[in-house]
């Protein structure tokens, strides 16, 4: 059975190929993926294939504290919390409470619910609480973009050195060449400041809408 992503972007026969041979779906994320259909939520979430990105990354710097803004229906988050040890955490911020509710429900039925802890509420209210919290290993962002430079402000200090920053749609749904929104512009100013921060060493991977990916430096 091929899975179909849940995202604004055309699926191409190469994405397919790739989901298919190295990112297949099972039963928790295609539930996952119904879950946000059936509470009408926007289709904007990950790929399959740029989830598998996520898993890969946090493997490979053996994360065990995480990270997210923008919860959605909890399917980045599964995906994060399946790729960190069995006493790893991931905290994951998410304005709507609608979104909150499908998302909670998503962590537990993929079985990492004992990983997450999510948080209601605006990201720019509740990070400065988190500072305890720091130091993460990983950041994932998937939230308003508007606010993307305040959020790397705040990142930038919390991530530990070789930790990683990631950040989806970095190529804004193709505008990000010429911004047509306050969310457009948002991005622009994001990745401009990032390109320039002498602390970071990073790339926009040409991953589905683009991903940026960028190593705090030791």
């Amino acid at each position: 059975m091929t899975n179909q992503p849940r995202n604004e972007r055309e699926i191409t026969p190469l994405d397919r190929y790739v989901i298919d041979l190295f990112a297949p779906e099972d039963a928790a994320l295609r539930w996952i993926q119904a879950e946000a259909d059936r509470n009408e939520l926007p289709h904007i979430s990950l790929q399959a294939y740029e989830g598998k990105t996520l898993h890969l990354l946090i493997t490979a710097i053996g994360a065990r504290k995480a990270l997210e803004i923008g919860a959605l229906a909890g399917y980045s988050g599964v995906w994060i919390a399946r790729a960190l040890p069995a006493d790893g955490k991931l905290i994951t911020l998410e304005k709507s409470s609608k979104h909150a509710s499908v998302a909670r429900a998503s962590y537990q039925h993929a079985g990492v619910g004992h990983k997450v802890t999510l948080i209601e509420g605006a990201a720019l209210d509740l990070l400065p609480g988190l500072k305890s919290e720091a130091p993460f290993d990983l950041a994932f962002v998937d939230a308003d973009r508007a606010n993307y430079v305040n959020y790397f402000h705040w990142i930038s200090e919390a991530l530990r050195p070789g930790g990683i920053l990631v950040v989806h749609n970095a190529f804004a749904n193709g505008h990000i060449l010429s911004p047509q929104s306050d969310d457009d512009r948002g991005m622009a100013a994001f990745q401009k400041e990032l390109a320039h921060d002498s602390r970071f060493d990073s790339n926009i991977l040409g991953v589905g809408d683009g991903m940026v990916v960028a190593v705090k430096k030791q």
